[in-house]
């Protein structure tokens, strides 16, 4: 493939600016394109501020927690000395109103269609929230834009949106806890969705709150880190979605005794690797460290695993690196079982398992 264009759009319709800057900048810019992936449409930076495309530190877009520590906003066991997973970017706003409120806009980061709108901020640690799918990429990854201070007139469920198109306003919105005017940020994830079955499975577990966002529902949502991403398509060390996700380490893999055919597969079958015209016996799957499956293969009769799950690869020092997560139990005689990160993902994508 050839270098990645950048260039940036020159006008924006509808864009509102007002209010002091952050960072010295002047009026949000319009939106910037920041890759162009050979398996999907081009891909927008969600906020007006050009600081990832100029090559800026973190410290120029990322919002810290309380903390102040930069990292904390990235992707990644990034919280809590490395003990909590954020599962996505905090991207703070330029440009605010006399009270100290954000008003940039927050723009759909590719083309697709827009499959849930949360207005009740208190439905969700998301607090308002926008999940957009994007069929054109392979696979059909999910954006999520969350803590909005209000989601863009005429936007329903079923709208199909452009890149770069305003969909919202960024805020601090938030069920359950309060972000301070000073914390007002965009968090932003991209992912796949784990499993068609959410609710059956939501309802198996003991969470004591109704589930109001159906398959949209954050649990059933893992992001992968876009900032990653970006970095290494703007490098030409990978091509696309597809490319990025299988070239992920592999901090588990697990065999799969029967199962079907999860609609995981159905719904993203260029993360699989194999024949799959017949059922097959069973999978050989590879887990990131986050719980993302990102390698399948249909296993042969001759491997089917004596017990339904089957742990037969962990990379230790990987999984060392980021502690957050417990996706293994060790059991007698150098074993492994999974653990509850595991469980959760394997429990979301196979409903025999549960």
């Amino acid at each position: 493939m050839g270098g990645p264009r950048i260039w940036s759009i020159l006008a924006v319709a509808g864009l509102m600016i007002a209010g002091p800057a952050r960072g010295g900048g002047s009026d949000p810019s319009p939106p910037f394109v920041v890759g162009e992936p050979d398996d999907a449409p081009t891909v927008y930076w969600p906020t007006p501020n050009p600081a990832y495309l100029q090559g800026r530190p973190f410290e120029d877009y990322v919002q810290p927690t309380a903390t102040g520590e930069v990292v904390s906003g990235l992707f990644g066991c990034v919280r809590n000395q490395g003990r909590r997973f954020h599962e996505g970017i905090d991207l703070f706003p330029l440009r605010r109103d006399r009270r100290g409120e954000s008003i940039d806009p927050v723009y759909a980061a590719m083309a697709g269609v827009v499959r849930h709108i949360s207005t009740v901020a208190g439905h969700s640690s998301y607090g308002r929230y926008i999940v957009v799918e994007h069929p054109a990429a392979r696979p059909a990854v999910i954006t999520l834009y969350s803590h909005l201070r209000s989601i863009q007139p005429g936007l329903t469920v079923g709208s199909e949106v452009s890149g770069g198109q305003v969909i919202g306003v960024l805020g601090r919105s938030a069920g359950g806890y309060v972000i301070p005017p000073d914390r007002a940020h965009l968090h932003f994830e991209v992912g796949l969705r784990m499993s068609s079955d959410f609710q059956d499975w939501f309802d198996r577990q003991d969470f004591g709150s109704p589930n109001h966002h159906g398959i949209w529902n954050g649990i059933n949502l893992t992001g992968f880190d876009f900032h990653d991403f970006l970095d290494r398509l703007r490098t030409e060390q990978v091509r696309g979605f597809t490319d990025y996700l299988i070239r992920q380490p592999p901090a588990v893999t697990v065999r799969i005794r029967g199962g079907g055919v999860p609609d995981f597969v159905r719904r993203y079958p260029e993360l699989v690797f194999g024949d799959t015209a017949t059922p097959p016996v069973g999978w050989e799957i590879s887990f990131t460290w986050y719980g993302l499956p990102v390698v399948w293969q249909p296993l042969d009769p001759t491997a089917q695993p004596d017990r339904p799950v089957e742990v037969i690869q962990v990379d230790h020092e990987l999984l060392g690196r980021h502690p957050c997560h417990r996706m293994v139990e060790p059991r007698p005689g150098g074993r492994y079982e999974p653990g509850p990160r595991l469980r959760e993902a394997l429990g979301l994508l196979f409903p025999s398992l549960r």
